[in-house]
């Protein structure tokens, strides 16, 4: 528990904040280099009337949750015939699950961690899906270029996020939205919507889905752990507990007290 608080002060400090992520992200795959390894999101267990109105997944399929995450986010817009942009691509199973069960027009992952996007080159290669290593505050591509923005779990990450918020709204064309699920406490809630409206953003959606993300790390927990005796090395394990937000690590505690909340945000540019 030591740990995991010394890691909620540090994520308060962008500098620190965006240096641990990125050492994070970049050593995961290293450490978990699993083809199938597709996901580093909390998971999501869907309700019954979710399952009905977007469709059910594969549930045995390995971290259905974890894929779940992104199909009951991106269900929501709808994708068909859209151009759409993952920020934070990480892995590429969430985007690339999007691109072939939902059939955008293009689906473009962008991501910092080189590691990562070399992953996906390595993985997902033939599926319809870019992927891209960029700077989320400083993103290549010209303005009004997609319709859709994905961000799933990453935007706590970044130094700047205001910045990141300027970008999204740049580069989402005019009608076009922004869908976002992420954790943290509500003081850092109040300020997202402040960065949302001063990049000129309209909320349309703001859910909490805390209760669907702690069931889910319940669920998941034998998996986890599991996993964790099997490939990490004993002494990062309390480390990777702590990331991997396992029953009794401080995000779960947090959450499960409602110090921190996951929630489910969908920002337009006005059209």
């Amino acid at each position: 528990m030591a740990f995991g608080t010394l890691l909620f002060r540090v994520v308060r400090m962008p500098a620190l904040r965006e240096r641990l992520w990125k050492l994070a992200y970049e050593s995961f795959p290293r450490l978990l280099p699993d083809a199938d390894w597709w996901f580093m999101n909390y998971g999501y267990e869907p309700t019954d009337a979710e399952r009905y109105q977007f469709g059910t997944l594969d549930e045995q399929q390995f971290q259905w949750r974890s894929r779940a995450m992104y199909h009951y986010l991106a269900a929501r817009a709808p994708i068909a015939g859209k151009d759409v942009l993952e920020v934070g691509s990480g892995r590429g199973g969430g985007l690339r699950h999007v691109a072939e069960t939902m059939h955008p027009a293009a689906a473009t992952g962008l991501d910092f961690a080189s590691s990562a996007i070399a992953f996906c080159h390595k993985n997902h290669a033939g599926a319809p899906v870019r992927y891209l290593e960029g700077n989320s505050m400083d993103m290549p591509f010209d303005g009004a270029t997609f319709d859709v923005v994905l961000n799933v779990e990453s935007c706590h990450a970044y130094r700047d996020q205001a910045q990141f918020f300027r970008e999204v709204a740049r580069v989402l064309r005019p009608g076009g939205q922004l869908f976002l699920v992420d954790v943290r406490a509500d003081w850092n809630w109040d300020l997202l919507h402040q960065w949302l409206t001063e990049a000129g953003l309209v909320v349309r959606e703001d859910s909490d889905i805390s209760p669907q993300v702690l069931t889910a790390i319940e669920r998941d927990e034998p998996t986890k752990k599991a996993l964790i005796r099997k490939r990490v090395p004993f002494w990062l394990r309390g480390i990777f507990t702590e990331f991997a937000g396992n029953v009794g690590s401080q995000l779960y505690e947090r959450l499960k007290t409602g110090e921190i909340q996951y929630r489910r945000v969908v920002a337009q540019r006005p059209a």
